[in-house]
């Protein structure tokens, strides 16, 4: 590994202490180094607080060596006033000579020209530094800017012979099927995702709250799918006050993505239910798939979805296989 990508490699570790509170910004890691020295760092704490570049520059107490300093960030600066000042425009104010970064940013106001301001203000600039391992970080937001949709992660849990729940009435209690581990863990995830997805009749059989009480932080904005959504009883724990619901009428994924990215949502977990899982993936409209297995059996019931990608990520979640699978680009 080279110098770059040891430095680098820290911009990258650090950059997800933001998981869950940047969006719809990336998450960002920046490290300066002085004299093989790394002197300060600082990563993206959440939408609409400094970015790292500047984190990592306020905490110089000595601002001279920034003269002698390389900046080392996982995405180009940016070059614009959104929620805060244009990095580019510090980092040149303060003089740093050489600027290393892992990717460009795709944001259509930056895109480059956050890159050519540091180069004008006579900053040598190297780009694409580990940039696979950048991109793959911030897939969402990538996914966000390049395909104009929101980055969809399905996540469902199945027994070992295929079935998601038993064949029953809303009054019935759903079959027991992920452990409470897993149950935690999907709580986790749901607090590093914008949005949380269900259909109408998961909503109708299950009265979820779809929220993250088991896991300290944000709860995500849910979305209900489907027809007739004016004739859902508004008693319903989706229309509390525990975090906003946003409804769709549509059970299109084409059409729920471009309404959610109208919305700016910038990436989605589709939890249910089995109507709504297949027609995403019959669509081809899915980035990622998490799918626990008990090693319990129904026999009969609801079947699970079929889904083929490539495993990224397989492991035991106490007796439930927790498999990660990516779409495949075969």
């Amino acid at each position: 590994m080279s110098t770059h990508e040891q430095y680098m490699q820290r911009c990258l570790q650090i950059a997800p202490c933001g998981l869950g509170s940047t969006a719809p910004n990336p998450m960002v890691g920046a490290v300066l180094v002085h004299d093989s020295k790394i002197v300060s760092e600082g990563y993206h704490h959440g939408y609409g607080l400094p970015h790292a570049e500047v984190e990592a520059i306020r905490k110089v107490k000595d601002k001279s060596i920034l003269r002698q300093c390389t900046l080392y960030v996982s995405l180009e600066p940016c070059n614009h006033y959104g929620k805060t000042p244009p990095c580019s425009e510090l980092i040149a104010a303060s003089k740093i000579p050489r600027v290393v970064v892992a990717t460009t940013d795709p944001f259509p106001k930056v895109n480059g020209s956050g890159i050519r301001r540091l180069q004008e203000a006579g900053a040598e600039v190297v780009v694409g530094v580990l940039e696979k391992a950048a991109r793959e970080q911030n897939r969402r937001f990538f996914t966000f800017h390049e395909k104009t949709r929101p980055y969809v992660t399905l996540k469902w849990a199945q027994t070992i012979d295929g079935f998601i729940d038993r064949v029953r009435t809303a009054k019935e209690v759903p079959a027991k099927i992920s452990n409470e581990t897993a149950h935690t863990l999907s709580h986790r995830w749901r607090t590093e995702e914008p949005a949380i997805m269900v259909g109408a009749n998961t909503v109708i059989m299950d009265n979820p709250s779809l929220t993250a009480r088991l896991w300290e932080g944000k709860n995500p904005t849910r979305v209900v799918v489907g027809s007739s959504l004016n004739a859902l009883p508004k008693n319903l724990n989706i229309f509390n006050s525990e975090a906003p619901t946003i409804t769709i009428e549509s059970l299109c994924p084409k059409d729920i993505l471009k309404e959610l990215y109208k919305q700016n949502v910038q990436s989605v977990m589709v939890e249910g239910g089995a109507k709504l899982l297949n027609k995403f993936i019959e669509s081809g409209l899915w980035d990622e798939a998490r799918i626990f297995t008990s090693q319990d059996r129904l026999g009969s019931g609801i079947a699970a979805p079929k889904i083929t990608g490539a495993t990224i990520y397989k492991e035991m979640v106490g007796d439930n296989l927790l498999e990660i699978l990516q779409k495949s680009t075969i």
